[in-house]
């Protein structure tokens, strides 16, 4: 499959199946509840193909603005730039503000969600994700840990050099990280590193087996905390592919 461009939503329905066994076709569900939920994924995501919807709610619960079961997917999904792909997504418990939704405001939640997923990158993906600010951002950053923790590249002060670019190449259990650096004075390099890449617990990311390219030290392990909302249960990198499965927080 082929990736989608960013910021730009399908021409499909933003919700192509909506089951509510005890409400059926009548009441809040199809005139309010559908259509603010919608609503609300979208304003969440750059762009969406194939986007599913599995709403499991009684009359009871929704009125007391309690959903308990939300099960979403999508083909492909871009969030903040990055392109993702087999989004499956579930969360239980939800409350939400039903009572200023009725009345035509936005859908907003009302206390934090455990939500439960899974989903899939492939090296086409990231390559048109390759001018995400996220995913630039979140590269910028690992080069200061590495630098930090005194795994750079040896023999360079990284406050003499800003990052202009940066991109992923996915291996089997391995990256490799290319990074174009520049100085003030526009002199450019391209620094390389190859990492292992394995979860050391369910928050916590291990780089191994790092090495800068033309340089002959493998680096020890250095951990990566993810933060206390985040909790993975999976994450393999085969050729191409990398597939993600856990829980994450989502606050109000």
């Amino acid at each position: 499959m082929s990736p989608i461009s960013p910021r730009v939503v399908s021409d499909r329905p933003a919700v192509e199946t909506v089951e509510a066994p005890e409400l059926g076709d009548r009441g809040l569900i199809p005139r309010v509840l559908v259509p603010a939920l919608r609503w609300w994924l979208l304003s969440q995501l750059d762009g969406a193909e194939g986007l599913e919807m599995d709403l499991r709610v009684g009359d009871r619960q929704l009125l007391r603005g309690q959903l308990p079961f939300v099960r979403l997917g999508a083909t492909v999904a871009s969030y903040r730039g990055i392109l993702l792909r087999q989004v499956t997504v579930q969360a239980e418990h939800i409350r939400i503000n039903l009572g200023q939704v009725v009345r035509g405001k936005p859908l907003k939640l009302l206390a934090p969600v455990p939500v439960e997923g899974e989903l899939m990158v492939t090296q086409a993906d990231l390559q048109g994700s390759v001018d995400s600010p996220l995913l630039q951002s979140g590269l910028r950053s690992l080069l200061r840990h590495l630098q930090n923790e005194g795994l750079g590249k040896a023999g360079v002060n990284l406050r003499e050099w800003q990052m202009v670019s940066a991109a992923v190449t996915l291996g089997t259990e391995q990256l490799d990280l290319a990074f174009t650096m520049q100085t003030a004075q526009q002199q450019q390099a391209s620094w390389i590193c190859t990492t292992g890449i394995r979860l050391e617990d369910e928050r916590t990311l291990c780089l191994h087996r790092l090495q800068w390219q033309g340089e002959a030290t493998v680096h020890p392990p250095v951990t990566i905390d993810l933060g206390a909302g985040v909790a993975l249960q999976e994450l393999s990198l085969q050729a191409g592919i990398l597939r993600v499965r856990g829980r994450v927080c989502i606050y109000p």
